[in-house]
């Protein structure tokens, strides 16, 4: 199959939400836990690395957490914002490059003992990339 005059697609990696993996489940008490400064990829799925730099911008998507909960049968809740913060929702990927990366920080000591959280992200513009229909969104899942 000759794949080299395929449109470049912009996505998300592997997400909780798809049932590849997840929820994310942690051990132990939160309170004195460290802030956890981490992030989320963003990847250009093309035949050849481009030529130009990509600017995608991405956005708190709250309509996939009642979707996946009447999907799963589970009771998942957008995460407050007291919980994280998101750095910057419009990223650049270099010329050269096919990741880019979402930080994200997430303020454990105050996550309550028990909860089930979601961060649900949704590309809403891939920067002229073509934004996938099945990795165009990403939901990250927190329980205890």
């Amino acid at each position: 199959m000759d794949v080299s005059n395929t449109a470049p697609i912009i996505q998300f990696g592997i997400s909780p939400a798809n049932g590849s993996a997840g929820p994310f489940k942690y051990k132990g008490d939160t309170v004195g836990s460290p802030v956890a400064d981490t992030s989320i990829a963003l990847t250009i799925a093309s035949p050849q690395v481009l030529t130009k730099a990509v600017t995608v911008t991405v956005r708190v998507d709250p309509s996939q957490i009642s979707a996946y909960n009447t999907t799963s049968g589970a009771s998942y809740t957008l995460l407050p914002s007291n919980l994280y913060s998101i750095k910057d929702t419009v990223i650049t990927i270099p010329a050269g490059f096919r990741v880019g990366a979402i930080s994200v920080r997430l303020n454990l000591p105050l996550f309550p003992a028990s909860h089930t959280y979601a961060l649900p992200l949704a590309i809403v513009n891939g920067g002229g990339l073509v934004i996938s229909g099945n990795s165009g969104t990403f939901m990250w899942l927190f329980k205890r």
